[in-house]
């Protein structure tokens, strides 16, 4: 009889072990397909780089898997976008760079009968495993149809990351040309590179300054009244660059900056008769980016520094963009503050937020502003002013799903005189 009962309970036990089984696998299933759903309705990328504002529109360049736009997802690989936007934020048009594996428009400028974009992409198979590629230009009219496409290969990874529009109709890009990591050699035409271009998109001239491992042109300030062209960027780790050409390509000068980050200077704007280069200043003598204050100097038409601003918060600030205005100085870039709770030994974890200030012609602020998403890194890239309101373009980065850099989407905000955030466009 007691033997009997026990089994009846050993039956039981079972029954309920094989219920609880069940139920994890339903459960398991049901997790597995909410998560396959959230995955299919993630944005794992979309970046803005640059914009223009024109005809009552804003044209941005950038990246994006293209997952929440009717073009459609491109197989996992992030693509050159141009779109374009009107003033309340909705989209009027939208056009992806599909040629290759991945590519970005880095810039944007406006010509006569439309737009050239520049910036980089993986054309082949070999390209996509070492990330490198060709520079590529793009001129859209104003519809947004391609008039014409350019690639540009000197030496094995080329990008543009700057256009700048020239009187005649034609423009100048600027950018870098290296080896490949691990290639071995010297080549005279690499580092960074400057292209003239007539308005029918024909090189005109080409020069290039550095080696064939470093060196980029990242901005540059067009004054053809001078017969200059002024241009910020890197040339060996740390060594900000601050230089002058003629619009023959011929270089005038160069002038270096110690120590920078790993970026060097970025953005260029005139200042009187001087000008403002910005970027970050190094604190330290390691090889990470970290304790970096943001940092513009004032140079005057020979290279000289006349004034140098520090702007420190937090454990690394840089200042990605300038634009002057009435003799004021507006930046836009970002701080990083250590999260202690979730960096360990083998790895340090920031919050990012995106900054704006306003400096008097003395380096004394007037006001500023910090913008930071919930649950989100948050960085600003350009500044561009329009009808006496500052418009800041960047991309905010959720750390909802961990440390991966995914769902990352772009804004567009409006700043009113008073440094104050006025409006979301998008």
């Amino acid at each position: 009889m007691e033997t009997k009962q026990k089994k009846n309970k050993f039956k039981i036990f079972k029954i309920i072990a094989i219920i609880c089984v069940v139920i994890l696998i339903i459960e398991s299933l049901y997790l597995l397909i909410q998560y396959q759903k959230r995955e299919q309705q993630r944005i794992y990328t979309d970046t803005a780089s640059s914009f223009v504002v024109a005809d009552d529109s804003y044209y941005i360049v950038g990246s994006s898997d293209f997952k929440n736009t009717v073009i459609g997802y491109q197989d996992g690989y992030q693509k050159a976008k141009f779109v374009k936007y009107s003033k309340d934020g909705k989209v009027e048009w939208i056009k992806a760079y599909t040629k290759g594996y991945n590519s970005i428009y880095n810039d944007v400028c406006k010509v006569n009968d439309g737009y050239i974009v520049v910036g980089h992409y993986e054309k082949t198979e070999q390209d996509h495993k070492e990330n490198t590629g060709p520079g590529i230009i793009v001129k859209y009219d104003l519809k947004g149809n391609i008039v014409y496409e350019k690639e540009e290969l000197i030496l094995a990874d080329t990008q543009f990351t700057k256009v700048k529009a020239l009187k005649d109709g034609g423009y100048i890009t600027f950018g870098q040309s290296i080896f490949e990591n691990m290639t071995l050699g010297v080549d005279d035409r690499g580092g960074a590179i400057m292209i003239r271009y007539d308005k029918d998109g024909k090189e005109v001239w080409r020069t290039n300054f550095g080696g064939s491992k470093s060196g980029i042109f990242l901005d540059a300030y067009i004054d053809e009244d001078e017969n200059a062209v002024y241009v910020v960027g890197k040339d060996a780790s740390k060594y900000g660059v601050f230089g002058k050409y003629n619009l023959d390509g011929e270089k005038i000068f160069i002038k270096n900056y110690y120590p920078t980050d790993s970026i060097g200077f970025s953005s260029i704007d005139k200042i009187g008769d001087n000008f403002v280069v910005v970027g970050s200043k190094k604190l330290t003598e390691d090889k990470e980016d970290y304790h970096t204050q943001a940092l513009f100097i004032e140079y005057s038409p020979n290279g000289e520094i006349l004034l140098e601003k520090t702007y420190k918060k937090n454990e690394m600030s840089r200042f990605n963009h300038v634009m002057v205005q009435d003799n004021k100085i507006y930046v836009v870039g970002h701080s990083a503050s250590l999260n202690e709770e979730k960096t360990t030994e083998a790895l340090r974890e920031f919050d990012y937020s995106g900054i704006y200030i306003a400096f008097d012609q003395k380096g004394k602020i007037i006001h500023s502003y910090e913008y930071k998403e919930k649950d989100a890194d948050t960085y600003f890239s350009k500044i561009l002013m329009d009808h006496k309101k500052w418009i800041i373009t960047g991309q905010s980065n959720t750390k909802l799903f961990g440390m991966n850099k995914k769902d990352m989407h772009s804004f567009l905000i409006e700043i009113n005189e008073k440094g104050k955030l006025q409006n979301q466009i998008f």
